[in-house]
């Protein structure tokens, strides 16, 4: 019986443990699950249009075309597409050329490779095109016996390919907006989070949640690289895809947005490591300074909200930016001589409330005048 329960507390805490990982992994796959299911129609459909419409027995690089140009990693598809043909006729030309004259086997793809490689970094350089030339140069030497294709027919599979790819992305992208917005909002979810347990460790005076906070920090470039990634995509779909047409303002809103976002973060990184260097020392941080630091976590999570926000709903840009102002206004002064790092915490928390009055689309000069002066300066004067 005993032996029962123990196997049963063991099933438990390997199913608690292993349900998150379980969960993560299919909200991925649910996120992948159109770009997938596109570039798998769209792949079929260049061979079929290969064979039927063209006429071509082996349209291998029509389906390869297709896939490369609608890869799961998102970009500028317009532009791999460009990209990928450029790299297909230069390996098959050359490829075709030594082949005629020198046949083919093992050193003639080494030839082959090198030969297209080369003249694709002297054209362009861009790493599609060098990648496609030589594994195209590879692809067309090592079958060059099994078929009897005109040299041109690979040329137009792989033309048909990446037109198809386009046709795809046009009639049904995914919606840019809403993916570039969640990317955003997931940056601004890291940083309030991390601003939060820095409040806390600051507060306690707890080196251990400054150190979280400060892990917390650093986990968020790989979610700005993300947004990065989707705002240049969803700037491609809204400018080729007429149903999201009319969504072109709301990603130049975005991309106008993307760097005060991107700074937020890193000022935040400045702010939690030198908050866990004055706790080290021992500084003498002001109680109102760690109570500014969460109502900053407060306000990145009210400014996540307005991203995520239709533009009908609330927080909207101008409610935020009164907000950021009264906290402004009221922020507390950390005097430098309580000691260096206390004072570029407070200093931290005055550029992120400045980054995030440029999100809500208020340029930094006029926002600076709405901060009190640092203390030192104020006596001065």
């Amino acid at each position: 019986m005993l032996q029962l329960i123990s196997i049963l507390g063991l099933l438990r805490r390997a199913g608690s443990t292993a349900w998150p990982s379980l969960r993560t992994a299919l909200l991925r796959f649910a996120g992948y699950l159109v770009p997938i299911a596109q570039t798998a129609v769209t792949a079929g459909a260049a061979w079929w249009v290969s064979v039927e419409v063209a006429g071509h027995e082996q349209p291998l690089l029509a389906p390869l075309a297709a896939v490369v140009c609608l890869s799961v990693a998102r970009g500028a598809r317009s532009r791999r597409a460009g990209e990928l043909i450029a790299g297909v006729t230069i390996g098959t030309i050359v490829s075709d050329v030594v082949v005629r004259y020198i046949g083919n086997g093992p050193w003639q793809i080494c030839l082959v490779v090198a030969v297209a490689m080369s003249f694709a970094v002297l054209l362009d350089g861009g790493s599609v095109i060098v990648l496609q030339s030589g594994s195209s140069a590879a692809l067309v030497a090592a079958m060059a016996s099994a078929t009897a294709a005109h040299p041109f027919d690979r040329v137009v599979d792989a033309l048909i390919g990446g037109a198809l790819s386009l046709v795809a992305l046009s009639v049904l992208p995914t919606d840019p907006v809403r993916r570039t917005r969640r990317c955003a909002a997931a940056v601004l979810d890291s940083v309030s989070a991390a601003l939060r347990q820095t409040s806390k460790g600051l507060a306690d005076g707890d080196v251990s949640a400054l150190e979280d906070a400060l892990a917390l920090a650093r986990s968020t470039q790989s979610t700005i690289d993300s947004m990065r990634v989707e705002l240049r995509s969803g700037s491609e779909v809204a400018r080729i895809s007429p149903i999201h047409w009319r969504g072109r303002r709301r990603i130049g809103r975005l991309a106008s947005i993307a760097d005060p976002i991107d700074n937020a973060a890193r000022n935040t990184r400045v702010l939690v490591r030198r908050a866990l260097i004055a706790t080290y020392d021992g500084e003498r941080v002001d109680p109102q300074l760690a109570d500014a630091v969460s109502e900053l976590a407060h306000l990145a999570d009210r400014m996540r909200l307005m991203i995520l926000a239709t533009p009908a709903t609330k927080p909207n840009e101008i409610q935020l930016s009164d907000e950021l102002e009264r906290f402004a206004r009221a922020l507390p002064q950390q005097e430098i001589s309580a000691g260096f790092s206390a004072a570029v915490v407070s200093a931290q928390v005055r550029s992120i409330v400045i980054d995030f009055f440029e999100v809500c689309g208020i340029p930094r000069a006029v926002c600076r005048p709405m901060l009190p002066r640092p203390a030192q300066y104020a006596k001065a004067a």
